[in-house]
């Protein structure tokens, strides 16, 4: 009774509306959307300005003149101002008044002299002019005091003679010898012995360091190089010259700096 089976196709016809209600949804809906946005956009006032234009012209930027550069201040004139000529009194000969002190005469003169002692303030030395006191006024320059002539003093009087002072002396100050000397291993009050440093162990370095040093007036080092060596074992060659003392070098009776060698003999142990 079983052998021959009808199977429906009951599920795939159930199907078939539903895809063509579907579709045809789909479709009215994605016209109605597209009709909404195309009525939105002809609904939507865009003011772009009521102007024309197809007839547009570009005027040039009218050109301003530039403006004038402010003139410079003038700075107010100095006024001149006129002074008044004055005249100076006048003498022949400088001669000290009775007020200023003297100093002690060396030659005394016979005969009386007649000329005028020099007046306070400026005065003009003319021989070739008469004495006379001077008038008016002036900035700086003392007015002349009266226009009586004076009388000749009977006294005479001694010529002062103004001795030059002599030049300071120079003393020139020479330059402090340096002595240069050879090896100075003998004459160091104290001399240690420098470090065999370790790298120069590892290597197998040896051999004689020469040290140039220098020597102050007290006997102490004050610089030392070494010019010569292996150059694992400069260092603390140099560093055991520093410490080296000496007795200081006299030159006649002076002490003076002195160079010279310190020789350090490096031997392997």
């Amino acid at each position: 009774m079983f052998d021959k089976l009808i199977e429906s196709n009951s599920e795939q016809a159930e199907f078939k509306p539903r895809r063509k209600f579907f579709m045809v949804s789909s479709v009215v809906v994605g016209i109605l959307f597209l009709s909404a946005v195309v009525f939105s956009l002809y609904a939507q006032d865009i003011d772009l300005g009521t102007d024309n234009f197809e007839m547009a012209e570009l005027l040039a930027p009218v050109a301003t003149d530039a403006p004038e550069p402010t003139p410079p201040r003038q700075q107010p004139k100095q006024q001149k101002t006129e002074t008044q000529k004055s005249e100076l009194p006048v003498r022949h000969e400088l001669i000290a008044r009775v007020d200023q002190p003297q100093a002690v005469p060396t030659t005394i003169a016979t005969t009386p002299f007649t000329g005028r002692t020099i007046p306070e303030g400026r005065f003009v030395l003319d021989p070739g002019r008469s004495e006379s006191d001077g008038s008016g006024a002036g900035p700086g320059v003392p007015s002349g005091g009266g226009t009586g002539s004076g009388s000749a003093d009977d006294t005479p009087v001694a010529e002062v003679v103004k001795v030059s002072e002599p030049p300071p002396v120079v003393t020139k100050v020479e330059p402090k010898r340096v002595i240069s000397e050879g090896v100075i291993n003998g004459r160091a009050t104290y001399l240690p012995p420098p470090a065999y440093p370790i790298p120069a162990k590892m290597v197998g370095a040896f051999g004689v360091v020469n040290v140039q040093v220098t020597i102050d007036e007290n006997g102490k080092v004050i610089s030392s190089k070494a010019v010569s060596g292996h150059a694992l074992l400069r260092d603390t060659a140099e560093s055991a010259a520093w410490k080296a003392k000496f007795s200081p070098t006299l030159l006649s009776r002076v002490p003076v700096k002195v160079t010279g060698v310190i020789v350090y003999n490096f031997k392997k142990s």
